[in-house]
């Protein structure tokens, strides 16, 4: 029987305490193996493949070429799985009402970031949204002639 341990799943997203969760994925995903490269992917985007420069022969011209995953070395093919890895260790670490909000990204860094504005967004408190929503009305002007559609 397994027991579950923090080490077997990420820390689950509680919206009132961001900047713990924050932290403590950080931790979590430093102990995992590849940690590094897994913040990596968190802080800086997903491995990008680039281009290579076929060589000139005799008879054709050097010229550039996109990279495929055949073309990786062992070590940005690990790269690469990290990415893969990481959006699902952040998709795990999410209640399924904010994983509805972000789960049609496929990058760990776009989930953070989304998911970073949404739980900002949620902690205006309502007299700030009520005092946002009288300046937009007053900053509000109609024109002569002008329709709201």
């Amino acid at each position: 029987m397994l027991l579950l341990r923090s080490n077997n799943h990420p820390p689950m997203l509680e919206k009132s305490q961001y900047d713990s969760w924050q932290s403590r994925m950080v931790l979590y995903i430093q102990g995992k193996e590849h940690g590094a490269h897994l913040l990596d992917s968190i802080i800086n985007g997903p491995f990008q493949f680039g281009t290579f420069e076929v060589l000139t022969t005799i008879n054709t011209p050097a010229s550039t070429t996109e990279r495929t995953l055949t073309n990786l070395t062992p070590e940005e093919k690990i790269r690469q799985l990290c990415d893969i890895r990481e959006t699902n260790i952040v998709l795990q670490g999410l209640p399924l009402d904010v994983y509805s909000f972000v789960n049609h990204h496929k990058v760990a860094k776009e989930i953070c970031d989304r998911v970073k504005l949404l739980i900002e967004g949620l902690e205006v408190s309502p007299q700030e949204r009520e005092s946002k929503f009288y300046n937009e009305f007053d900053i509000f002007t109609y024109e002569k002639g002008e329709t709201l559609s």
